[in-house]
């Protein structure tokens, strides 16, 4: 009986510090933003509406993938200008972690699943890179 409760023990132990996508992801993650066009502005919002980046094209920018939130990835909206150029609005997206999945089946379990990774945002990675393609105005 002390082996089955010391074997539970150290299984519930090692899912709730070893989640998967919580062990081999970050919570952030660099952006390589580019365009068709050198020097850029681009303006980079937060799904809170904050702005967390203001600055030109070609840049790489580390970008948090949660939001600080339970089962909150984060999304961002970038605002591309430039003289003589349509303004352009562009969507960095979010993505769940194949680790979420398959790392939790093997490793974290429900515990993975259902608390550290959700808790800690490490099962979200964001677009690998950005391309905002600009366009002349009439």
């Amino acid at each position: 009986m002390k082996k089955i409760f010391l074997i539970l023990a150290i299984g519930l132990f090692s899912g709730l510090i070893c989640s998967c996508a919580t062990v081999m992801r970050e919570n952030t993650q660099a952006v390589p933003f580019k365009s068709n066009v050198d020097n850029v502005n681009i303006k980079i919002m937060n799904r809170s509406g904050e702005v967390v980046f203001e600055g030109q094209t070609p840049t790489t920018i580390t970008l948090k993938t949660s939001a600080s939130g339970y089962f909150t990835p984060e999304k961002y909206t970038v605002i591309a200008s430039k003289e003589g150029y349509k303004t352009e609005t562009t969507i960095v997206d979010w993505h769940v972690s194949g680790w979420y999945y398959a790392g939790n089946f093997v490793l974290g379990g429900l515990l993975g699943y259902l608390i550290i990774d959700p808790l800690t945002g490490d099962m979200y990675y964001l677009d690998e890179s950005v391309h905002i393609n600009m366009s002349k105005s009439k």
